[in-house]
């Protein structure tokens, strides 16, 4: 029983840290992108076509 307990803590503990580590990426990778300028080529594309 109490290495089920201990299991499920751990698979917690890491199923987080490696979310954390996912967001961190892919916060990192939405800085580096600037969306309003693929939206405004996006809209010149369609409205010029």
């Amino acid at each position: 029983m109490n290495l089920k307990i201990n299991i499920n803590f751990l698979e917690k503990y890491i199923a987080h840290f490696v979310i954390d580590i996912e967001y961190k990426r892919i916060t990192k990778k939405l800085k580096g992108y600037d969306l309003m300028a693929d939206v405004d080529d996006q809209r010149f594309h369609h409205f010029c076509s």
